[in-house]
């Protein structure tokens, strides 16, 4: 089915880690880790959006493409948006450039969530965790789920904050967030014509817009998610776990 298009945001002027996409984990950009996963989910084509040439350049000497964006896109959603709302697909899939682990099991379940469930407007994934470095690390964002997978709330916190350890308790995980959103067009196109949100100001987390606005998130179940890329420290954790799980 040609019903999902597949965009990666890809902003070269970062803050933090400036042309971290480009940065490298076991000799390849990390960019190309995610977009390889991505063309491997095969639920639709994949494209590579950036503000800068030098990451258009960069992306074709592995085979992608990219299209070039407006400068004064706010976030990765807005620029995905510009590239989907020139294509006809109902799904649109925004899997963010920094996330080099991401699984193509992933993004498959993304889209069938979109598939078959219309209550869903947006669909993201979330995984089990109980490592307190993850847990207390702002740039590892949590999740609390309602029992349908609904998500309630999101933040760089300890969410749900245990009031007291008891043996019931101690082994239920916190839910790590991991950067996957898929949207139904008109979810998206809702989506871009929102302010930013009081709660999403607070914690910078764009996804609060969202949930602020009465819009259904749901959560698919992965089992594990790795480091995200936001911080050279980042950057040395990748290139550790990679060895990790390729051992």
């Amino acid at each position: 089915m040609n019903d999902v298009l597949i965009v990666i945001p890809a902003r070269y002027g970062s803050s933090r880690l400036p042309g971290k996409m480009l940065k490298t984990i076991a000799g390849k950009p990390v960019i190309q880790h995610v977009y390889e996963a991505c063309k491997k989910a095969n639920v639709g084509e994949v494209f590579i959006a950036t503000e800068n040439q030098i990451v258009v350049d960069a992306v074709a000497k592995f085979g992608a493409t990219a299209v070039l964006t407006s400068e004064n896109c706010q976030s990765g959603t807005d620029r995905i948006f510009e590239v989907a709302k020139n294509r006809p697909e109902p799904f649109i899939i925004n899997v963010q450039g920094d996330e080099p682990f991401i699984l193509p099991s992933t993004v498959a379940a993304i889209a069938t969530l979109l598939r078959n469930d219309s209550t869903c407007d947006i669909a993201t994934a979330v995984a089990p965790t109980l490592d307190p470095k993850k847990i207390d690390n702002p740039n590892c964002v949590k999740a609390v789920l309602a029992k349908d997978g609904r998500a309630l709330y999101f933040s760089r916190s300890r969410v749900p904050f245990k009031r007291e350890i008891t043996p019931e308790n101690e082994n239920v995980p916190y839910w790590q967030h991991s950067g996957i959103y898929g949207y139904r067009r008109a979810s998206l196109e809702r989506f871009v014509t929102l302010p930013p949100s009081p709660l999403e100001q607070l914690e910078k987390l764009e996804q609060l817009r969202a949930l602020e606005d009465g819009m259904a998130i749901k959560c698919v179940q992965i089992k594990g998610a790795g480091p995200a890329i936001d911080t050279a420290d980042d950057l040395r954790a990748a290139e550790f776990y990679f060895k990790q799980i390729n051992a």
